[in-house]
């Protein structure tokens, strides 16, 4: 086993997973993704510049996600697009997930498809996504494994940074690839809703 294959094994055994975002100035988001003790798993940041950060909520971006040890263990790509946003999620250098967003009225819904772009999990948002909200996580026939939950930080915090937490569950035995493109998808909801 490599030593990035290690790094991403440290998500079998969990049901719960905590993303906070770290405040950063003209270089790119960067995220903490830590257990339910609190201890630090993975570190993402965005690649780029001011210049990319331009685009706004609706910017390409590339996430590199490493391990404890600096091992790159999951990528996120979210080329630009014209219509509904798609991200590629990729565990080891392999091809794992590509997430989609569905054309809605109202509530959000991003697939989580497998590397064939078959269906695996949806992600499905409230209409109104101010406070503390939950985007739940369902599988193709509807069942309700688990949820993005977007913590709510309080008015100054809200109001005066760009900081925002979360906290994901889903189920234990899910497969590894799908528990990556869970947190991979917690960035792009950070960057289409809260950016």
């Amino acid at each position: 086993m490599s030593e990035s294959s290690l790094g991403i094994s440290q998500l079998i055994p969990l049901d719960t997973v905590s993303v906070r975002q770290k405040t950063t100035v003209f270089s790119g988001n960067e995220y903490v993704v830590v257990d339910f003790n609190g201890q630090q798993l993975f570190h993402a940041k965005e690649s780029g510049g001011a210049l990319n950060l331009l685009g706004g909520k609706n910017r390409a971006f590339d996430i590199t996600i490493t391990d404890m040890q600096d091992n790159k263990v999951i990528t996120l790509r979210r080329p630009y697009t014209f219509g509904p946003d798609k991200m590629e999620v990729t565990v080891c250098n392999q091809l794992a997930s590509v997430v989609r967003q569905e054309v809605t009225f109202m509530k959000p819904v991003l697939n989580i498809n497998d590397p064939q772009d078959r269906l695996v999990l949806r992600v499905k948002g409230p209409a109104v996504r101010t406070g503390e909200c939950d985007f739940e996580i369902f599988t193709p026939s509807k069942k309700r494994v688990g949820v993005i939950s977007k913590l709510w930080g309080g008015c100054a915090r809200e109001a005066l940074t760009s900081k925002d937490n979360f906290r994901i569950n889903f189920p234990t035995d899910l497969d590894v690839r799908y528990k990556a493109a869970l947190i991979g998808t917690c960035f792009l909801i950070d960057f289409l809703y809260y950016e």
